[in-house]
């Protein structure tokens, strides 16, 4: 196995492991599938609001049992019109349950029958406590991706290969995996650099005799890119490749590796702002699109009046 020679042989599994990997995709989490949503939906960004009030209260009172009182008025202060639809949040979440005093347990559409003026409190499925600190961390780091996405601009590949490597450098690999599969549709010419993320994360994931197959697999689809491609620097994508391919033949643990975005110069800044501004004029008199990425203010928005993250 540690000869190259024997590679070509291992290339053969690759459409049976290329199967399992999305049937996997397709028994998605409710988590997973909640981020997925929100990208493709800004207007759901209250799901994730919601979730995130109820980490916040959880840490600061150290209990899984919150207040409902005390729940809505962190998400009330953040978006305004929230309290008057808090049902159809906390439905389409499918995160939470509501439980009365008398220990009547309310989740899914069964939160439609409560009565709001009695004693409440809110907890998360208990299916999830046992997650609790890896829901936190990545509902955080949810938060921050999708605060890149700014309303009303034109929706097209770079956006999508740009939050592609956000995702991926957050390190929310099945996340990407996931999104991926979408936008390789979406984006059919830009298959190839999904894909190499794809084999870089397997190649990370995966044992030895397969990490190996997964290198080599990306190292030739990323010889397939220009050596910047969307502002991506692939001439270093291609070194931490071959360094982690030559790590993984000796035996070695890989390295993880973060996509680096090239600096631009005034002038280069200067022709995107122009570019940038006829396709806001292109957009407003031709045709609307949900969302576009945007690389600066990129840290999120504290949520207003609620305990920090």
């Amino acid at each position: 196995m540690d000869k190259a020679g024997d590679l070509p042989s291992l290339l053969k599994k690759r459409r049976g492991i290329k199967i399992l990997i999305v049937l996997k995709l397709r028994e998605r989490d409710r988590l997973q599938s909640l981020f997925l949503e929100v990208l493709e939906d800004q207007n759901k960004r209250e799901l994730l609001l919601y979730s995130l009030c109820y980490i916040q209260l959880v840490k600061k009172e150290g209990s899984f049992s919150i207040s409902l009182d005390e729940f809505l008025k962190c998400a009330y202060r953040s978006f305004r019109s929230s309290r008057n639809q808090w049902k159809d949040v906390l439905v389409e979440l499918n995160l939470l349950k509501i439980t009365d005093i008398y220990g009547s347990v309310y989740s899914g559409k069964d939160i439609y029958k409560i009565q709001e003026n009695s004693l409440l409190f809110i907890s998360l499925d208990p299916a999830y406590v046992d997650d609790f600190h890896l829901i936190s961390s990545k509902l955080v780091k949810y938060w921050g991706i999708v605060h890149k996405l700014e309303y009303g601009k034109l929706w097209n590949a770079q956006d999508a290969v740009s939050l592609g490597v956000y995702i991926f450098n957050e390190e929310l690999y099945e996340e990407y995996m996931d999104y991926a599969e979408i936008q390789k549709e979406r984006f059919k010419k830009e298959t190839a650099f999904f894909e190499v993320l794809e084999e870089i994360i397997m190649g990370l994931t995966t044992k030895r005799e397969e990490s190996l197959l997964h290198w080599l697999e990306s190292m030739e689809r990323v010889k397939k890119l220009p050596e910047v491609y969307y502002g991506i620097n692939i001439e270093k994508l291609k070194k931490d490749i071959e360094n982690n391919w030559k790590r993984a033949q000796k035996g070695k643990r890989t390295e993880r590796i973060k996509v680096e975005f090239i600096k631009q110069s005034k002038k280069d800044n200067f022709w995107r702002r122009l570019k940038e501004a006829f396709q806001r004029i292109y957009k407003h008199f031709v045709f609307e699109r949900p969302w576009n990425i945007h690389a600066k203010n990129t840290r999120p928005e504290p949520i207003k009046e609620c305990v920090n993250v």
